[in-house]
């Protein structure tokens, strides 16, 4: 009899393990073998459930999207209008422990689009929707040129991710934190004091 298998079990056992090759080897280090290996299967195994290079790529992301909208809806729980704006914009300045590896595989994706049009389509996917937050929050917050605003807080977040991926040593959260606190403060509040400013993840 053959043995049942959650298809969904075994596609996020792939995409952690997917991952840990990239935090280990970097993103190019990221194969079916090398992912293979890190899970103690074959090749065969994982082209089962991930049949190419690329959709490791894919799965990777997906799965680090679902995260993502987690974490963020809990950052911004409560929030309104430009404190909204504000805290969004803050999330995406903020680095968690597999942030950077996630952003170099991103990156990767980005570079090679032939190679991999459901990789770019799924990256369109999570950008176009943050972008979406960023213009509702800029919106509800009555701000004159509140689509410029939006455009100019997003573009500044997608900058920093990929400098952090550049130069994440020179580009840490501090840093980014302390520029994007300036812009808030000439974009969005006429007194810096009106929001809570969060902790900076190291």
């Amino acid at each position: 009899m053959p043995i049942d298998v959650d298809e969904a079990v075994r596609v996020s056992e792939i995409a952690r393990a997917t991952i840990r090759v990239a935090g280990q080897r970097g993103s190019r280090g990221v194969t079916l073998r090398s992912v293979a290996d890190e899970l103690g299967r074959s090749t065969a195994f994982i082209t089962n459930f991930v049949p190419s290079r690329a959709q490791l790529i894919v799965n990777a992301l997906e799965y680090a999207q679902a995260g993502w909208k987690v974490d963020r809806q809990g950052w911004l729980s409560g929030a309104v209008g430009a404190d909204r704006l504000a805290g969004l914009a803050r999330w995406m300045c903020s680095t968690s422990e597999d942030d950077g590896i996630l952003r170099s595989l991103w990156v990767e994706a980005i570079a090679d689009i032939r190679a991999s049009t459901m990789a770019y389509d799924v990256i369109r996917s999570v950008t176009d929707d943050t972008y979406v937050e960023f213009l509702g929050a800029s919106r509800e917050s009555g701000l004159a040129e509140a689509e410029q605003i939006a455009d100019t807080l997003y573009l500044f977040c997608r900058g920093f991710h990929i400098k952090s991926v550049e130069d994440p040593e020179g580009w840490t959260d501090a840093r980014a934190n302390s520029a994007l606190e300036y812009l808030l403060k000439m974009l969005v509040f006429q007194d810096a004091t009106r929001a809570e400013q969060p902790p900076v993840h190291e």
